[in-house]
């Protein structure tokens, strides 16, 4: 009962909460300065004032990096070489090293950009100076500094925030994970009491029960939740209703037909508990399927949360029409019917089964 009717709820508040701030700031820095002249103390007064990073310590000791890498003191560094100040009066272009930690990929990237972004602010600033030192007048410095005027405007992820982007993803997952584990446990826990339905009959009303949760789970995380969240959400609902019929009706014959594989009610939740993180990056949402083995990159495809992720996102934050995710939605379809196919053939083969032993 938790799980089919009460991880939905808890999920929906708790899993985007880590996300909340959606943006990731004060990545703590090591500022390496060996040259210690005014160029090089300038560019260190620029990445302090950088709002993503906190530069925590400045030294000259190369040394200190791997061990406070090691340590997880620091996620990223920036090492000012030797003559920085004597390259640039000589007109000379000095190399800045910058590095991060690989282990945390948010926080890296934006660590980098942050700093690359402070030395391209003193290298124009010191073209500038030339420039103007040459008899050109400020103005047309500046213009020389920019040619073109670039607008960037995020369109369905306005705040270019982490959550906007893996959270309606990661949604897909829980209402399929939710719904197989529960129907595991349920028709685990009827098996190991030999009480378990089986015959045609038995089978689709369990897919019409099962149908009817996944399809009201479907609808809160992705009509109720997402406008909680404050996550964009621009979808017709005809579009979401007709897609989200399709795809709770594939996970449903998908659980059935895995649940036959569990015998006692703990193994379902032992078995499929781990296998949540693996299908969202095989999706190739949030892991380029590009880089994925090519027997992987095909039988991605066997899953429902692939066609799903996709599908969903781009309806519900993209705004797309059934036709743009005809793939997807034709891929549930065939699923759908293949489960549901073997899944009727299993549960009819046990009623025959039974109705042979019977006294």
């Amino acid at each position: 009962m938790l799980l089919l009717f009460g991880a939905g709820l808890v999920y929906s508040f708790f899993y985007p909460y880590p996300y909340s701030y959606e943006q990731v700031e004060s990545v703590p820095t090591l500022v390496i300065d060996q040259d210690d002249s005014y160029s090089s103390r300038t560019l260190t007064r620029l990445l302090r004032a950088a709002p993503n990073l906190d530069v925590i310590e400045i030294d000259n000791d190369t040394n200190l990096i791997s061990k406070r890498l090691w340590q997880g003191d620091i996620m990223a560094m920036v090492i000012i070489p030797k003559n920085f100040n004597n390259d640039l009066l000589a007109g000379r272009v000095p190399t800045v090293q910058l590095a991060s930690h690989g282990g945390y990929l948010l926080a890296g990237s934006k660590a980098l950009a942050s700093a690359t972004q402070a030395t391209l602010t003193m290298g124009a600033v010191i073209t500038l100076q030339k420039t103007q030192s040459m008899g050109m007048p400020e103005q047309a410095a500046l213009d020389g500094l920019r040619p073109l005027q670039l607008n960037s405007r995020s369109l369905f992820n306005t705040n270019d925030g982490y959550g906007h982007s893996i959270v309606p993803a990661v949604m897909v997952v829980i209402i399929q994970q939710t719904l197989l584990i529960g129907v595991t446990l349920l028709l685990g826990k009827l098996a190991e009491l030999k009480q378990q339905p089986t015959g045609s009959k038995a089978y689709f009303g369990m897919l019409l029960v099962f149908f009817t949760i996944a399809f009201i789970n479907t609808l809160y995380f992705f009509l109720v939740a997402t406008r909680f969240q404050a996550y964009s959400q621009i979808a017709n609902t005809g579009t979401l209703l007709a897609f989200s019929a399709v795809f709770c009706i594939c996970i449903s014959a998908f659980a059935l037909l895995i649940s036959q594989a569990f015998k006692t009610r703990e193994r379902g939740l032992q078995m499929l508990l781990i296998t949540s993180v693996p299908m969202l990056f095989m999706s190739g949402y949030s892991w380029p399927a590009e880089s994925l083995p090519d027997t992987l990159y095909y039988l991605r495809w066997l899953l429902p949360t692939t066609s799903g992720i996709h599908g969903f996102v781009s309806i519900n934050q993209l705004g797309a029409s059934l036709a743009e995710v005809s793939l997807e939605f034709i891929t549930l379809c065939v699923l759908a019917l293949v489960f549901i196919g073997a899944g009727l053939m299993l549960f009819s083969s046990k009623s025959n089964t039974t109705e042979q032993h019977a006294p």
